[in-house]
């Protein structure tokens, strides 16, 4: 690998390097990249036609578009050489994330598996064919967010919510200051504070994004745009995946030790449930979707509207303002989620829809219920109703 230019990116403050390498390095080094991040193995199938003409290019030295990847490392690039710079990268291949050329990748990779395999006699040949590479270096997670938006706007693009999973799925194996996000995959479900499902967690920052309850995985070039302007517009010196989970739990340690550890007892209320509770513990009722992404929705909303700063400003709420006991609260939570699953079209939806009116309520300022823990759920059930009815 040879570094052929060297660029710094005011828009995101990192470094892009513009390098050129083989077919034969890259297909080594693309595997490291796919075998260490399950959420890039996605291929595009309808696009069958188009790879196998690419396929057929690469055999005959076709020059293809640089593929764009990306290596988040809180690093001072600056003072590095080209050789120290090359180093970085190759000691940390297996952080590295494929921002633009994921489909050209598969196709290579293709290629080279089928010389190997027909012991083909232009093997060396195709194998040291040169291609370039742009690697952004000493990136942050937002700003690799937003390059990537950038990148896969005006193609078929991938989905925002494919996106994060595929930024922040290292958090899978490191939490977040003591937060554990779950794979779906192993099948397990949150036992406790502090444990959520990753989908879930991804679900709720792309409501936030959206300013939209509804969890759709959505994968079109609008929806793209939309998110590039909320992260156009917001803070970039810190990081809003890591905002929105770290706030989030707080709210829900927070809403435990007022509650003074609740378990839901349909002997203690005055309503005759027609199933079984939305769940029975606090924990149950905000470590699923329909919180998160009412929540995320909410804080975007007020943040839109100028109510609230952002996530520092919920924070700081949540510690200093939220007081007394809520245990009856959580009661009247689970009797309006109740009579919800009786009047609700899709069930799923119309609880999303309560709760994002249930956190805009609790932290509008300008509201009645501002902060007030029994009345925002009341208000929140009326401006269902009246969304719904």
């Amino acid at each position: 690998m040879k570094i052929k230019s060297t660029i710094f990116d005011k828009r995101i403050t990192s470094i892009n390097l513009l390098i050129e390498t083989t077919l034969a390095e890259y297909f080594n080094l693309s595997k490291e990249i796919l075998d260490n991040n399950e959420f890039q193995r996605r291929r595009v199938k309808s696009s069958s036609t188009v790879y196998s003409l690419l396929k057929s290019d690469i055999r005959q030295g076709c020059v293809i578009p640089p593929i764009v990847l990306a290596l988040s490392l809180d690093i001072d690039t600056h003072a590095m050489n080209d050789e120290q710079l090359l180093k970085v990268i190759k000691d940390n291949i297996k952080k590295l994330i494929i921002l633009d050329g994921l489909q050209r990748t598969y196709t290579i990779r293709d290629v080279a598996n089928e010389l190997l395999d027909s012991n083909n006699p232009n093997l060396n040949d195709i194998m040291s064919f040169p291609i370039r590479l742009e690697v952004y270096l000493g990136i942050n997670k937002l700003g690799i967010l937003y390059r990537m938006l950038t990148l896969n706007t005006g193609q078929s693009p991938m989905s925002i919510r494919h996106q994060i999973e595929i930024l922040y799925s290292d958090y899978l194996v490191t939490g977040i200051e003591g937060i554990k996000l779950l794979k779906e995959v192993d099948d397990s479900a949150p036992k406790r504070l502090g444990e959520y499902k990753f989908k879930d967690v991804i679900d709720g920052f792309n409501s936030y994004l959206d300013r939209d309850y509804l969890s759709i995985d959505r994968m079109d070039i609008l929806d793209n745009i939309k998110s590039l302007e909320k992260l156009s517009s917001e803070n970039q010196h810190s990081d809003l995946f890591i905002d929105y989970v770290k706030s989030y739990n707080h709210f829900v340690i927070k809403v435990n030790e007022l509650a003074e550890s609740w378990e839901f007892d349909s002997e203690r209320i005055d309503h005759s449930m027609t199933g079984q509770p939305f769940a029975k513990s606090v924990d149950k009722i905000f470590n699923k979707s329909q919180a998160m992404t009412g929540f995320g929705s909410a804080v975007g909303k007020l943040t839109d509207l100028k109510l609230i700063s952002g996530f520092s400003e919920i924070e700081q709420l949540i510690a200093e303002s939220l007081t007394g006991d809520i245990s009856d609260s959580l009661d009247l939570i689970i009797v309006k989620l109740d009579n919800i699953r009786n009047i609700a079209k899709k069930i799923g939806n119309d609880q999303r829809l309560f709760f994002h009116f249930f956190f805009r309520e609790l932290f509008d300022k300008k509201g009645d219920a501002y902060l007030k823990f029994e009345l925002a759920i009341s208000e929140a059930y009326r401006q269902y109703e009246r969304r719904t009815q």
